[in-house]
């Protein structure tokens, strides 16, 4: 990316810092699979439970990657398209022969494994 300044790669690595986590990720995949959920849509969406949820769900509003509205006593999120333009820019430029979108499901995490007690015994 010809001519991105110092500032522009700083947003450009918390954007990335920001996603680097899996459960924040899980989360705009979410978002940008349904569209604008409440905050129990989502818990029962994600199966991420309180105060997890909010507390990534805060970070991810400090990094201005959501957006929140409140309606009455709920609050909705939804994905801030704009705050992504430069990491899909910069994503863009190197893969420039991938597609322009990827599926939302592609980039859900799978569930965690589910082991038995005799799967534990074999591990001893």
């Amino acid at each position: 990316m010809a001519g991105t300044d110092a500032h522009d790669l700083e947003a450009l690595a918390e954007v990335m810092r920001t996603l680097g986590h899996d459960t924040r990720l899980r989360l705009i995949s979410t978002l940008l699979e349904q569209g604008e959920k409440s905050v129990s849509e989502i818990e029962a969406l994600t199966g991420i439970g309180q105060p997890g949820l909010s507390q990534q769900l805060a970070i991810l509003r400090k990094a201005e990657l959501v957006q929140a509205r409140r309606a009455a006593k709920q609050v909705y999120y939804s994905v801030a398209p704009e705050a992504f333009m430069q990491a899909a820019a910069f994503l863009n430029a190197l893969a420039p022969g991938a597609a322009p979108r990827i599926a939302a499901t592609a980039i859900t995490p799978p569930p965690p494994p589910r082991g038995s007690a005799a799967m534990f015994a074999k591990l001893l």
